[in-house]
């Protein structure tokens, strides 16, 4: 009786220390792929973007919504759609509105693009 005792303690336990290395390594995996997805913010991926937007002279207003950016456009035929496919970035038209899904540093990336074009104007 002691040795199926010992026998099925010493399995719960074998089977307890497997799961718990399942979780953490599942754990590690899912931390790495977000690491891969953030964005990368330099000056030509955000200049890329500007331009796929059309340019200063297209872009009316800017703003976000939750982790969205928001941009209303003079003429949507001035976007670039094919350059915002190049740089994996989520787009969504309605009428002259583009919403662009920029999950990482929105902020930064409403910012660049208002400076820009308070630069070319």
């Amino acid at each position: 009786m002691n040795i199926l005792y010992a026998m099925s303690t010493n399995l719960m336990i074998d089977i307890g220390a497997i799961l718990i290395l399942i979780i953490v390594g599942l754990i590690l995996l899912l931390k790495r792929e977000k690491k891969v997805q953030k964005l990368e913010l330099d000056t030509s991926y955000l200049d890329q973007l500007f331009i796929a937007l059309g340019g200063a002279n297209n872009i009316v207003v800017t703003k976000i919504e939750h982790q969205r950016l928001q941009i209303k456009v003079q003429n949507i035929k001035n976007v670039n759609a094919g350059m915002l496919k190049e740089l994996e970035i989520p787009a969504f038209v309605k009428g002259r509105e583009i919403t662009l899904l920029i999950k990482n540093h929105t902020q930064e990336v409403l910012s660049f693009l208002n400076d820009r074009r308070k630069e070319d104007n």
